[in-house]
């Protein structure tokens, strides 16, 4: 029952798509595919009209819940339209066998933080994204996956959003983010798949979502409380938002509380139980987002000299920032024919390597006693 219940079962209004799909005024809906680990991966990506690669424009991947897939997602959220609006991109990725590894025992065993790190570089190659103003969300599974990003690719996505989903239960004790990270939690408290109160071996109650993570964003205890406008008063719903202030470097946690609230997204056209017409998620998750780039996220949560080294901007064109923690540590980078194209000496703290007179590309950069790191130069 809980996996049949999991998934979004719209497939009656897919039809529907080719409206999507078929926009007359210049949005384009690309389909494309990406090789990791040997598995051909594939997603969908809305650009907004006579996008260029020069605009840099930023970046949102929403993902899809258990069962269900890109398509779904897509026409499910409608974030497209906040995004031809708002000029944003947005990439509807898919999960091996409909689903995203988040740690649970069935679903799949597929390396997705990989997948989307690397889809992240290869989409900012081709497309010209802002870096430093990429962000994750998604729908249950897909809000797991976007927390587990939070905690292992927060070099990469700048804030996350989750709609109906959670965290697997132990999960926060291994979640250990390199920076700060803004979060939205958007749950119903109806929720008979993703239970608000948590699920054994599922999931964690929302409640211990958000104090972990006001305790990592050194947040006020206590949330400013307000009440959405109930707007719609015949959707069986009522928000309370909840907000964290006063976090280290203002990165806010919030918390969308929607009393009655099923398993949904807010605003959705298509109801799949009791959804929350008195907000959009799609339209509020931009607005969070928008607030925050790599820029001012990026403070580093621990300080350990045995920490791995970060570069904080990649791709990169004129320059890379590599945040380190030892002094005087060789530096040695070579391109993809494993030439030798640049040696430096780093010191702890941010180190601006130019790399102006490279050619483009991808390239490794070995340092002391650390993983080798990578970058596309631009």
């Amino acid at each position: 029952m809980f996996k049949q219940n999991f998934g979004l079962r719209i497939l009656p209004y897919i039809f529907l798509f080719a409206f999507i799909n078929s926009d007359t005024i210049g949005q384009t809906t690309l389909t494309g595919n990406l090789m990791h680990n040997g598995v051909n991966r594939n997603y969908r990506l809305r650009l907004p009209k006579d996008h260029t690669t020069d605009e840099k424009i930023p970046l949102v991947f929403n993902m899809h819940g258990f069962t269900s897939n890109a398509i779904q997602q897509e026409l499910y959220s409608g974030m497209n339209a906040v995004a031809d609006v708002e000029r944003f991109a947005v990439c509807y990725p898919n999960g091996v066998g409909n689903a995203w590894n988040v740690g649970w025992a069935f679903g799949s065993t597929a390396d997705d933080v990989g997948f989307i790190s690397l889809l992240i570089d290869d989409l900012i190659s081709k497309y010209g994204f802002n870096q430093n103003k990429v962000y994750a969300c998604g729908m249950s599974n897909g809000g797991f996956m976007s927390y587990k990003l939070a905690c292992e690719l927060s070099n990469k996505i700048a804030a996350i959003a989750s709609v109906t989903g959670s965290m697997v239960p132990g999960a926060t004790a291994q979640c250990n983010p390199n920076n700060l990270v803004p979060i939205m939690e958007i749950h119903g408290t109806a929720d008979n798949t993703v239970a608000y109160n948590g699920t054994p071996f599922i999931s964690t109650a929302i409640p211990e979502i958000l104090k972990f993570w006001q305790d990592k964003n050194e947040c006020d205890v206590a949330p400013q409380i307000e009440m959405i406008p109930n707007s719609n008063t015949t959707d069986n719903t009522t928000t309370e938002k909840q907000t964290y202030i006063n976090c280290r470097n203002n990165k806010e946690v919030v918390h969308y509380k929607v009393l009655g609230g099923g398993h949904t997204w807010p605003g959705a056209s298509i109801s799949t139980g009791a959804t929350s017409q008195d907000f959009n998620a799609s339209a509020t998750i931009w607005e969070f987002f928008n607030r925050y780039s790599l820029e001012n996220t990026s403070n580093v949560l621990n300080t350990d000299t045995n920490q791995r080294s970060i570069i904080l901007n990649n791709p990169a064109s004129d320059y890379i920032n590599i945040r380190h923690f030892s002094e005087n540590q060789n530096l040695k980078m070579y391109n993809l024919q494993g030439q030798l194209s640049l040696a430096t000496q780093l010191n702890s703290g941010e180190n601006i390597i130019q790399i102006g007179h490279l050619e483009s590309g991808m390239y490794f950069i070995k340092i002391e006693n650390q993983p080798t790191l990578k970058f596309i130069k631009i």
